[in-house]
């Protein structure tokens, strides 16, 4: 497994595995209307401009130079963070055909150290909180909840319950 940052180059098979993320993560968790109404093309235009104008960590991990999965690392946007000391893990996404092969872990691995070289204390990250697989993966990780917890009103005024995760480094 070989974790690298992004380039332009990998927007759209990085916005493939965001659709295709999203749909199996999140089936039953969210409408079906979100989840059948993602487009590629729209999520590929996103991660271009995101490579493209943000200064942020974007990460790829590959296998045979098929990459599988992605994750975005920017400064905390929480309130009652420092920005300057704690990050964020705003996405990380798995192509569903290649859960549970260790990309997730490599990148998380890899975000982390990215982290503590940019001066980053912590990590936190959101997570819907009846995604039950997912908040299992990060606690094995090494992240726990922190008592911060939020409702998202903008999937077609659907609440979707989050919960943060932090982790020390």
């Amino acid at each position: 497994m070989n974790v690298r940052e992004a380039t332009i180059a990998d927007a759209r098979r990085i916005a493939e595995i965001h659709v295709a993320g999203w749909r199996a993560a999140y089936r039953g968790q969210m409408p079906d209307e979100v989840l059948d109404n993602l487009d590629v093309e729209n999520r590929a235009a996103f991660w271009s401009a995101h490579l493209t104008t943000q200064p942020h960590a974007l990460f790829v991990a590959e296998l045979n130079r098929e990459i599988l999965a992605f994750c975005d690392l920017i400064p905390s946007r929480d309130t009652d963070s420092d920005s300057a000391t704690t990050g964020e893990i705003v996405a990380i996404y798995a192509d569903p055909n290649h859960w549970r092969k260790g990309a997730g872990k490599a990148l998380c691995r890899f975000a982390l150290e990215r982290a503590r070289l940019e001066n980053y204390t912590a990590v936190t990250l959101w997570c819907l909180s009846s995604n039950i697989p997912a908040r299992m993966f990060y606690e094995k990780i090494g992240f726990h909840l922190d008592g911060a917890a939020k409702i998202d009103h903008s999937f077609r005024n659907h609440e979707l319950h989050k919960v943060r995760f932090r982790i020390s480094l």
